[in-house]
């Protein structure tokens, strides 16, 4: 739910799923969606890499096990950032997308690795990245932003 969602609603009601520990501030909000790690790792894995499938998820260099992979894809479908698909083409697969929400994250998680490769000093980010970046972030951006729409566009139809 955005704050415009809940503007000009009358009394103090909340949106549903809000917590006092962790609304309000934006900071606490961002760590409460995505503050650990392994969530972290799999919004990279479907904004940046173009990873869709649990079992693409699973063979991520991080080794993430399957317990937790299970619980973080579902806290991040449960946030809104993710949407969960059953495969058409096969029942017993399932596909996950980013949301419009999720989608806000690109220019962050870029500035992240821009940031990460300045002080990271075993980064696998190369240099030519982070001046691309620095020199046209709309593009690089917008590039991304593409890179997942052709991702995307090249799954099955979900099951009804």
């Amino acid at each position: 739910m955005t704050k415009a969602d809940t503007a000009g609603s009358a009394g103090p009601s909340k949106p549903k799923g809000w917590n006092k520990e962790w609304n309000g501030c934006p900071v606490r909000y961002a760590a409460g969606v995505f503050g650990d790690k392994w969530s972290f790792v799999l919004l990279r894995d479907v904004l940046l890499h173009g990873k869709r499938y649990y079992g693409e998820f699973q063979r991520s260099e991080e080794r993430i096990s399957t317990n937790i992979l299970a619980n973080r894809l579902a806290h991040l479908v449960e946030t809104g950032m993710l949407t969960r698909h059953i495969d058409s083409t096969s029942r017993n697969k399932v596909f996950y997308r980013p949301t419009a929400k999720s989608r806000a994250l690109i220019p962050a998680f870029l500035g992240v690795m821009v940031w990460s490769t300045e002080y990271d000093s075993c980064t696998e980010a190369p240099d030519s990245f982070a001046k691309a970046f620095r020199s046209d972030p709309k593009g690089t951006i917008a590039w991304y932003e593409a890179e997942i729409d052709k991702v995307d566009a090249a799954l099955p139809d979900p099951e009804p």
